[in-house]
């Protein structure tokens, strides 16, 4: 069995990649991008550390979607985002010409349905492609409530604001008291999230907290 170097392994998948998407690869990057209007469109690659040519070869990659009015930093604009990944583990395995082929179509597959399907919503229907975020996309895209709100109105996301808070557990419930009262002990109280969001904007939990 003919083992690829890190070279040749991870040059083979992103050319492959790109030939199928059809979007650009910025190589100081390692990503694949496209942009519609106000958004940016990314699949970023990761590769393991422990890469060796001839002897072991790993990536994974993540797919993010960034809305240029929120800012330029990934804390700040990062609207959606997917993590692609083998079924029980953390890295896929590209060393060889065979498992090489074999990554190639999962994560086409996964790429075309979710990253490309996306990008194609957009350019189709922007408010549409809104609500699908919203209402068929939330979970598996870690969808930002902000930018719903942004695009759709405040009253959009009242529902699941309420859904999201009813959720939580009686712990955090306490927290979220203590948040109101001031606290910022928490990573949560600090960082950009749909928490956050939806107790900075009191949207529909009065009655709760």
């Amino acid at each position: 069995m003919e083992y690829y170097t890190v070279e040749e392994a991870t040059e083979k998948i992103f050319t492959k990649l790109t030939d199928s998407t059809g979007w650009k690869f910025l190589k100081s990057q390692r990503s694949l991008k496209k942009t519609f209007k106000d958004l940016n469109f990314e699949i970023l690659f990761f590769s393991s550390k422990w890469n060796a040519s001839g002897q072991n070869v790993e990536i994974n990659a993540e797919f993010r979607v960034s809305y240029k009015k929120f800012g330029k930093l990934p804390v700040d604009n990062i609207i959606a985002q997917i993590s692609y990944q083998p079924e029980g583990a953390y890295w896929y395995d590209i060393s060889t010409e065979e498992k090489l082929s074999a990554v190639y179509e999962e994560l086409n597959d996964r790429i075309q349905s979710t990253a490309v399907k996306l990008y194609n919503e957009f350019e189709l229907d922007y408010k549409t492609a809104a609500e699908k975020l919203l209402n068929e996309y939330f979970v598996e895209y870690n969808v930002r409530l902000d930018f719903i709100a942004e695009i759709l109105g405040k009253d959009a996301v009242l529902e699941k604001a309420q859904k999201i808070y009813d959720g939580l557990s009686d712990e955090m419930k306490l927290e979220v008291k203590e948040y109101i009262k001031g606290d910022r002990s928490k990573k949560w109280m600090i960082n950009r999230n749909n928490l956050k969001y939806i107790i900075d904007n009191k949207l529909g939990i009065e009655r709760n907290v």
